[in-house]
């Protein structure tokens, strides 16, 4: 047991290596075998994990709540390792080959906009000058503005006011995750289409809802978002079409995984993301799901 322990002591820190070597064998195989063309083989790869937050408390944990010990423990480990938090915008223009992304990029997504990001996330990504990408639910946005005094941080979001200052820090990049359609009711599960739902009918629906957040995020932070979250992971081929004429360049799903991105806009639809709950151990989560991108 000792031989063993001390043979593997130090496996945290080769993790992000791990990364890096997974995605250059990644490519290898790919090449190998016939299912890259030729001119793949100089194209840079960047292997990214993306981590998926919702909740911060210090009460009701479970699997989409964490602690601010727990979020403050993730970014301690990301920074002493080498990681750096990069953008959905930063991962846009890598695939069009308008920029470099950072050694060991990763990034941190918090979805719905509770007012818990804004009370306990916020002050830690200042401390340790490191980004997140906010995904916001409009209505919930709207009711808490005109309700600013309803700050129970059981249930609240954030409001204009609060996104537009964590926007505006430059350490929170906010994105759309539908207005009003987060839902489980309505005979639909989430955005998806309703049965019977005409392809006609789905098409307004989606366009109204996700139009008028991508109007209010313009106008209240002055940023068009580029990337939408799938409420609950759950979308149909027809969706994802829909999105893409929508204008969206990127979508997050709740898939579990690591993303091998390439110099191809295309790779960044149906993106997986490892989820981070309570009493997870971030190292152990990421070396986990590296493995994915082996396969």
């Amino acid at each position: 047991m000792r031989i063993f322990l001390k043979r593997h002591e130090n496996w945290r820190e080769k993790v992000p290596a791990l990364f890096r070597r997974a995605a250059a064998l990644t490519m290898a195989v790919l090449l190998l075998s016939g299912l890259l063309p030729a001119q793949a083989a100089e194209a840079e790869t960047c292997a990214v994990p993306i981590l998926m937050y919702h909740e911060i408390k210090t009460f009701k944990t479970g699997a989409d709540v964490i602690t601010p010990y727990e979020f403050e423990c993730d970014l301690k480990y990301l920074k002493e390792h080498g990681f750096q938090t990069v953008t959905m915008s930063q991962l846009i223009h890598f695939t069009k080959g308008e920029e470099a992304l950072p050694e060991n990029p990763v990034v941190l997504t918090f979805d719905d906009g509770y007012l818990s990001t804004y009370h306990y996330a916020f002050p830690l990504l200042k401390k340790y000058h490191m980004r997140i990408v906010l995904s916001v639910i409009g209505k919930n946005a709207d009711d808490f503005t005109e309700h600013p005094d309803d700050d129970n941080l059981d249930y609240a979001h954030a409001t204009w006011p609060q996104l537009k200052e964590m926007a505006d820090s430059g350490f929170v990049e906010l994105q759309n995750h539908t207005y009003d359609l987060h839902s489980l009711s309505r005979g639909r599960i989430g955005c998806t289409q309703r049965k019977g739902e005409s392809d006609g009918e789905y098409a307004r629906l989606l366009a109204d809802d996700l139009g008028k957040l991508q109007g209010e995020i313009l106008q209240c932070i002055g940023f068009l978002p580029n990337t939408f979250a799938y409420p609950y992971g759950k979308s149909g081929a027809y969706t994802e079409k829909l999105v893409r004429e929508l204008g969206f360049q990127a979508t997050l799903t709740c898939d579990y995984g690591v993303n091998l991105l390439t110099r191809d806009p295309e790779c960044l639809f149906g993106l997986k993301r490892i989820r981070r709950g309570h009493g997870d151990r971030l190292e152990k989560l990421l070396a986990a799901a590296m493995k994915t991108i082996r396969h």
